[in-house]
C-alpha cells in the first residue's frame, strides 16, 4: 500500500484536493462520473503505484508522472519511498498536455522540494 497526499501550495492552497472537492459538491451527472473515476484511480494509485502503467498512470518527466482519469489530469510525484504527492489537476482538451501546465507542475515540484511537506513529511 502507498500514501498518498496533497500538495500544499505557501498560502495553505491543495489545489488536487480543491478540484476533486469542486467536482463532488457539484450536482450534475458528468461532475459525479468524474469525481468517481478520479477516486478509483487514486486507489488503483494508493494499492499498485505507478506499476499499474498506462492508461492509468503515464510518466510525463523526471519525477513527476500523471493520473489519467479520462480526461482530467493529476499531476504526482514520488516523493520518496511508498508516498505520492499530488500537484494540481486539470481537464484535458487537447491531445498534447498544454505547457502551462507542466511549467506549473515543475514550479510546484520545486516548491514541494524546497519546502518539503510541513508536518505530513514523515
Amino acid at each position: 500500500m502507498y500514501k498518498i497526499v496533497f500538495y500544499e501550495d505557501n498560502q495553505g492552497k491543495k489545489p488536487a484536493r480543491e478540484y476533486l472537492k469542486a467536482l463532488k459538491k457539484k450536482k450534475d451527472k458528468a461532475s459525479r462520473i468524474k469525481a468517481d473515476k478520479i477516486t478509483q484511480y487514486l486507489h488503483y494509485l494508493r494499492t499498485d503505484g505507478t506499476f499499474i502503467g498506462q492508461p492509468v498512470v503515464k510518466h510525463i518527466e523526471g519525477d513527476i508522472w500523471e493520473l489519467r482519469p479520462a480526461k482530467d489530469r493529476i499531476f504526482f510525484v514520488v516523493y520518496h519511498k511508498g508516498v505520492f504527492v499530488l500537484l494540481h489537476a486539470f481537464t484535458k482538451k487537447t491531445a498534447k498536455t498544454p505547457e502551462k501546465e507542466l511549467e506549473r507542475a515543475r514550479a510546484e515540484y520545486r516548491d514541494l522540494m524546497e519546502r518539503g511537506l510541513g508536518k505530513n513529511d514523515k
